[in-house]
């Protein structure tokens, strides 16, 4: 018995030293758990064995040659940006052509009127380059306001 205990001791150790050598704890315990599949016999002949997702992965599934799914990925999102054909450049023209840049307006109430009126949601980055080039060329006035946020305008007809 003792002399059980002590191989098992040495196996258990030069186990530990083989799984230390990986950095990622999944990929340990993904080891071990083929280890004690393969005592029960199903372990390391099973080409692409069930795979169980993580937290952050549901939805995927991983089955060996026993059975039929060998890979469903998770649930695909809808878009919430505009697609790249109507693009921001494209919406803010749209908007210059019309009395919406008549009063002071941010880059927040330009996203806003895009999502209500064009039904598109643009981020408000898309909008900065092209704000700050038609300020530069002089198409919008450019000031900040009392909090400290650009605010583009039309010049005042005279």
């Amino acid at each position: 018995m003792h002399k059980q205990f002590d191989e098992l001791k040495k196996q258990l150790n030069e186990l530990s030293e083989t799984l230390n050598r990986f950095e990622s704890e999944a990929v340990q315990l993904r080891i071990v758990e083929l280890l004690f599949k393969q005592q029960d016999g199903d372990g390391l002949s099973e080409n692409g064995s069930v795979y169980q997702a993580g937290p952050g992965a549901q939805g995927i599934e991983w089955i060996g040659d026993r059975g039929d799914i060998l890979h469903r990925g998770r649930p695909r999102r809808g878009r919430k940006t505009a697609p790249s054909a109507s693009g921001a450049v494209a919406a803010l023209s749209d908007l210059l052509k019309g009395e919406f840049f008549n009063e002071r307006r941010t880059i927040g109430d330009i996203v806003k009127r895009c999502e209500t009126e064009l039904g598109m949601r643009y981020k408000s980055n898309a909008f900065s380059g092209p704000l700050s080039r038609y300020a530069k060329s002089g198409v919008l006035l450019r000031e900040k306001n009392d909090e400290g946020k650009f605010v583009y305008f039309k010049a005042p007809a005279e």
